[in-house]
């Protein structure tokens, strides 16, 4: 366990007392007040949007500055700037002294030019690609299927394909996220047994990077559509592990790589309804030899009426592609169905849990 994160029992207990004072917070104000504070993180989540997308933090990185310099330096109405950074400021991305606003340690993640960024991040979730496909859970809850093709005359998946400016905002994201779970994934599992890892849909390598690094003794393969692949070469590259990696472009429905010992699929399975995730993971197990590690990294819903970011993540995934969040019996159903035999689920201090499998005899 990395001496730089707390065991999970402890981050657990964090939470739990995290949550305790939400809820005594709540319960201190009318219940109509609280309505109103709950919907109107909207407005936040919009405000930390036109930050990012104006690069508001980045004109900041030198040090404060008053609404109207950052104007003069972005090209925006001065008025306009400094009533956006003023609200900034009461949802603590910034902090006002007088008419300067300087970066607090939660703005300065939404800089592009440092480690740990998650300007990217705010740009996907904050784009109307995607807050117009939230407009329409009403009607995904009504039939239970996605809405993106109702709002953009295509499947997300086509939308990516087409749209590349918002394509590379969302891989870019993807990367973002995976570097985040990172530590918490290192400090919980243990790579270094294994002599050939298979990245199932692993996007832009950086996860095959980093189980690499962790794993000095093993080769890695990536299988991603061909379009990712030279983004993929040039981030193992600069990662220094290209030299022991193998890039294969295809679709996980059709096969995978039979020759590795440990088959990664991070967040990949929860956008598949449960016959497409039946089918990935039988793929994997008519392809992978008898004694392979199957590891997927996913969310697993936890029991009770707790706060659960799976759990909403769950709407995202009906939403966008008609996927879904699973519990852990849930997911000792599908894998037994694909020929699996989960092991262990592996809980760390994020919100991405170990489920760990292996053939079934």
């Amino acid at each position: 366990m990395s001496s730089r994160l707390p065991p999970v029992r402890v981050a657990r207990a964090a939470t739990s007392a995290r949550t305790a004072m939400q809820g005594l917070t709540r319960r201190m104000v009318p219940p109509q007040v609280g309505v109103l504070e709950l919907v109107s993180g909207l407005i936040g989540a919009n405000t930390a949007y036109a930050l990012a997308r104006l690069g508001v933090a980045d004109e900041l990185a030198a040090g404060p500055r008053t609404g109207a310099d950052v104007a003069a330096g972005l090209g925006t109405h001065p008025d306009a700037t400094h009533r956006l950074m003023r609200a900034a400021a009461g949802l603590g991305l910034l902090r006002q002294d007088g008419d300067t606003f300087a970066l607090t340690p939660l703005g300065q993640t939404m800089r592009s030019d440092v480690d740990g960024s998650m300007r990217a991040v705010v740009l996907m979730i904050g784009d109307p690609r995607y807050q117009s496909v939230w407009g329409r859970l009403p009607e995904a809850i009504t039939t239970g299927t996605a809405q993106a093709e109702a709002v953009h005359g295509m499947s997300m998946w086509e939308l990516l394909d087409r749209e590349r400016d918002y394509a590379d905002i969302f891989h870019e994201a993807m990367s973002r996220l995976t570097a985040l779970d990172w530590p918490t994934v290192a400090a919980a599992y243990d790579f270094a047994p294994f002599r050939r890892i298979v990245d199932v849909g692993g996007g832009q390598g950086q996860l095959l990077a980093l189980m690499l690094g962790a794993a000095p003794q093993a080769d890695g393969v990536l299988l991603e559509q061909h379009a990712l692949l030279p983004v993929a070469e040039r981030r193992l590259r600069e990662a220094g592990v290209l030299d022991r990696c193998r890039l294969e472009a295809g679709s996980f429905f059709d096969r995978v790589p039979d020759d590795g010992d440990l088959y990664v699929l991070r967040r990949v399975v929860h956008d598949l309804d449960d016959d497409r995730a039946l089918a990935l993971r039988s793929t994997v197990r008519d392809h992978a030899p008898a004694d392979a590690t199957l590891l997927l990294m996913e969310g697993v819903v936890a029991p009770g009426s707790g706060p659960d970011f799976t759990k909403s993540l769950d709407l995202d995934m009906l939403l966008f592609v008609g996927g879904r969040e699973r519990t852990e019996q849930e997911y000792a159903a599908l894998l037994e169905r694909a020929g699996f035999r989960m092991t262990r689920v592996v809980p760390t201090i994020s919100t991405i849990s170990l489920v760990e499998a292996r053939p079934a005899a």
